[in-house]
């Protein structure tokens, strides 16, 4: 029988899809979103390796580099993102580049984890600027809510990185901790620096 953390999980994975363009059919799993063959580029796998390291760092648990998600990423990108998908995720990483080049004379990839988080706590900011939507953008739903703002393709690529890290085994097992519900009553739980955000399956 299938255990509420595979559940979880499962629903995790079926945002990714989603996020990527990949289409479904009523009783199929999910199917790629295009036909073509496509790979990032050299650059722009570097670069998707340096924005995930610096927006999931290793610190007492593993990073995205070690739950391996640039690989993941570069793999999705390559059997599952629809062209559309594809061009908005490149875009990202492209401005992203560019933006810190300006900014520091440098491609985001080459500047020092230090200067990598300043720049993009400053960047992360102002593409995140919510946006009127357009008239006729979809009403979205919960695994695929609708996105409105400076750089949607940033969005996406943020949003991404951090499902594909937790859908992971080294997330869910070393970052996370399972909490079954429902469980026993604790009236009060001491937070330490040890303490564990918690993952559960249910509404609560």
């Amino acid at each position: 029988m299938e255990t509420m953390l595979e559940m979880d999980r499962r629903a995790l994975m079926q945002r990714a899809m989603v996020l990527l363009g990949a289409t479904a059919l009523a009783g199929c799993d999910f199917l790629p979103g295009s036909k073509t063959a496509a790979t990032l580029r050299p650059d722009q796998a570097k670069l998707l390796g340096a924005f995930s390291d610096t927006l999931i760092p290793q610190t007492d648990t593993p990073g995205s580099l070690g739950a391996g998600v640039p690989k993941v990423f570069a793999q999705m990108y390559s059997d599952w993102a629809s062209d559309k998908t594809r061009e908005e995720l490149s875009g990202a990483l492209d401005r992203i580049d560019a933006a810190a080049v300006k900014e520091k004379g440098k491609g985001f990839a080459d500047l020092s984890p230090a200067d990598r988080q300043a720049f993009l706590a400053g960047y992360d900011k102002a593409a995140l600027v919510d946006v009127p939507p357009p008239a006729d953008a979809p009403k979205g739903n919960p695994f695929a809510p609708v996105i409105s703002v400076v750089d949607n393709g940033y969005a996406k690529l943020k949003d991404l990185v951090a499902t594909i890290y937790y859908t992971s085994e080294t997330a869910l097992t070393k970052e996370l901790v399972y909490e079954h519900v429902p469980g026993g009553w604790t009236a009060s739980v001491k937070v330490t620096p040890q303490t564990r955000p918690a993952i559960t399956f249910g509404a609560f």
